[in-house]
């Protein structure tokens, strides 16, 4: 499995969400090979076997604080999601 993963380093919200993947992956002993790309990005994309995952479909953001971030509930769940249907 590949999982991408491409965030801006100058954001500390993007640098959790790049350590929670890390972590996340170390921790259930998932045989996956992590490409990460640093890029000027308002929010981190993150994609697994060429597949988006935190694709936002909102066209706006929910009010003037929040940017489209993907939680890492939404991640871990979605990765459990992938692993689980191998």
């Amino acid at each position: 499995m590949e999982i991408g993963l491409v965030y801006s380093s100058k954001d500390p919200q993007q640098l959790r969400t790049r350590d929670f993947l890390r972590k996340f992956v170390q921790d259930r002993g998932i045989l996956a090979n992590i490409v990460e790309t640093e890029k000027s990005v308002p929010a981190p994309k993150i994609t697994v076997d060429g597949c988006c995952i935190s694709e936002d479909r909102r066209r706006k953001p929910r009010d003037r604080q929040s940017l489209r971030f993907i939680s890492t509930e939404d991640i871990a769940r979605a990765l459990e999601k992938i692993i689980w249907s191998l």
